[in-house]
């Protein structure tokens, strides 16, 4: 594994623990401030929208992994390439299930997911690597 990947990767896991710390904070804050028969339902919802942006972290790690072990520059910007466009399709197709079908608490769900997709800054507010 090269150097740039290692680092990469070592943002990438900083990333998932504010992604998971941010949702867990998101539902406590959703659950507490629901009434009785809202709370799990506002829980559940802001779950969801964690683990979607932590299921994109996820396949963002994996796909930098897979082109760092490609022979050439070419393999490599195909499973980048691919991966963002994977992402970006994953996103807007699970947002659409818990919103349309599953009919989920849609603010404890977007709020969840937006401060996920937030925590990418993270890495970038410590100096030290």
């Amino acid at each position: 594994m090269s150097h740039a990947a290692r680092v990469l990767r070592k943002g990438l896991r900083r990333v998932l623990w504010a992604q998971i710390s941010l949702t867990l904070v998101v539902a406590a804050v959703a659950a507490l401030d629901a009434s009785r028969h809202d709370a799990l339902e506002r829980l559940g919802a802001a779950l969801a929208g964690g683990a979607i942006a932590m299921l994109s972290a996820s396949l963002l790690a994996y796909s930098v992994g897979r082109a760092d072990g490609t022979g050439g520059p070419a393999g490599a910007q195909l499973w980048l390439y691919g991966g963002a466009i994977a992402r970006f399709v994953l996103a807007i197709t699970l947002l659409g299930l818990g919103l349309g079908v599953f009919h989920v608490s849609p603010l404890p769900f977007l709020i969840a997911f937006v401060l996920g997709q937030a925590a990418f800054l993270v890495p970038g507010m410590s100096s030290t690597s």
